[in-house]
């Protein structure tokens, strides 16, 4: 663990002000960045129509949740080329690159034909367009949680960089009331014409703003002192792979647990719920904006509550209560009964804020200056490839050859993987404080 690290650059010399406009360019950008990522499983059923038609509304579900997987695998590969960026020249100018490919690339998911008006290359396009997202998501949130986590003090680093969690969450928020809002206010005909377009091209204007506040951002002080001493590596991402590719492999399972339950709950539970119950599509998105609303008020305790308690012991308490929650919640979720499922996604999903709240400051503390942007966003962005992207089409399949309640097991064993992670990272810690 390196927290010493970045206390020795994050010291009295940064002043409230500039610490509050660090915040605010991270995670308004951050909330951007996921807004467009994540606003495609909101309207995933409108895209199947349109991109995907089988004749089959199951098969076109699942062939929509395979191009939102596909853009999970250039995640890693967006990390590796923008994160040793990142540490090479510093944070502040990859983060504008990366919100302006998404923002572009939302954009034009959001003008594309359908299948109907140019055939075949209708979803080739639109994969092509979630790849370019997946390859800026793949620089957004080490870089972002990097910044936050080196203008902090360290007794409340991981209060401030719970906002990023916070604005992850506010993301997926908006996202959900505005579909919720669109299916409401519009005609189902309406929506699958042209009303799920909406919510894609809001995107521009969020990026533009988003560009204009990160393009105003002073570098880390963490990162500044590097860079006026000399000590820049010429290879980050080499210097990654050979001396912190254990805290990486950590990182990987440490993130599983938050890469699942977000996928779980809230990319893969809206199609669900309409497609295994008899919900609305108004209902299904009203269960996930109230779990959202939940995990948004939780994040920032128990941010603040990583920094009385420590990272790891939050982790592995919220990890092992996600192991017992997980397949009672969807016993309830799938009973069709609006109260309860509304009720099981406030008790669940604070649980899931508990678990994020610990785990993103944790891996800003397992890197070194040199190489955080790189070794952060190698192990979160990995970790989403294997257990954020497959897992709608994952818990789609399963819940279609066994019930909606079988994705569970799965589930359980994603968390049971960060458990493991979570004790190897403490005896990782305590050997360091050996030596």
């Amino acid at each position: 663990m390196s927290s010493e690290v970045i206390s020795t650059a994050t010291d009295s010399t940064v002043s409230k002000d500039v610490r509050r406009r660090a915040i605010s360019a991270a995670s308004f950008g951050t909330f951007v960045e996921y807004y467009d990522f994540v606003i495609y499983g909101y309207v995933a059923t409108y895209i199947a129509q349109a991109f995907f038609p089988t004749g089959n509304s199951f098969v076109s579900l699942l062939l929509t949740f395979g191009a939102f997987a596909a853009s999970f695998v250039a995640r890693p590969l967006g990390a590796v080329i923008f994160a040793p960026l990142g540490d090479r020249y510093g944070r502040r100018v990859v983060l504008s690159v990366v919100i302006t490919l998404m923002t572009l690339a939302t954009a034009g998911i959001g003008v594309l034909p359908t299948y109907y008006q140019i055939g075949v290359a209708a979803p080739v396009l639109l994969t092509t367009l979630r790849l370019v997202q997946g390859l800026s998501a793949g620089g957004e949130y080490g870089g972002a949680t990097s910044l936050i986590a080196e203008f902090a003090p360290p007794s409340r680093r991981g209060f401030f960089v719970g906002f990023i969690s916070l604005t992850v969450g506010g993301a997926m928020l908006f996202g959900s009331g505005t579909a919720m809002a669109l299916t409401r206010t519009l005609s189902p005909e309406a929506m699958s014409s042209w009303g799920w377009r909406l919510p894609l091209l809001l995107s521009l204007p969020l990026g533009l703003i988003g560009l204009y506040i990160r393009f105003r951002l002073e570098e880390t002080p963490a990162f500044t002192a590097l860079s006026r001493e000399g000590r820049v590596q010429k290879s980050p991402l080499l210097t990654t792979l050979r001396r912190d590719y254990r805290s990486v492999l950590i990182g990987i399972g440490i993130a599983a647990t938050n890469s699942c339950m977000m996928a779980l709950y809230f990319i893969y539970m809206p199609s669900a719920l309409k497609q295994f119950t008899d919900f609305s599509a108004a209902d299904a998105q009203l269960i996930t904006f109230v779990g959202l609303v939940a995990y948004c008020v939780a994040v920032l305790p128990f941010a603040r509550l990583s920094d009385r308690v420590g990272r790891i012991p939050q982790l592995l308490v919220s990890s092992v209560t996600l192991i017992v929650l997980i397949y009672p919640s969807l016993v309830m979720l799938s009973s069709g009964v609006l109260p309860l499922a509304v009720g099981v996604m406030v008790v669940v999903t604070p649980v899931v804020a508990a678990n994020i709240a610990a785990v993103t400051p944790l891996l800003s503390e397992m890197f070194e200056t040199d190489t955080r942007y790189t070794g952060l966003s190698l192990g979160w962005q990995m970790s989403t490839t294997l257990f954020a992207g497959p897992t709608p089409v994952i818990l789609a399949a399963l819940a279609g050859l066994g019930g909606a309640t079988v994705p569970a097991y799965y589930a359980m064993a994603v968390v049971a993987l960060t458990v493991i992670a979570g004790i190897f990272a403490a005896r990782t810690a305590a050997r360091s404080r050996t030596h």
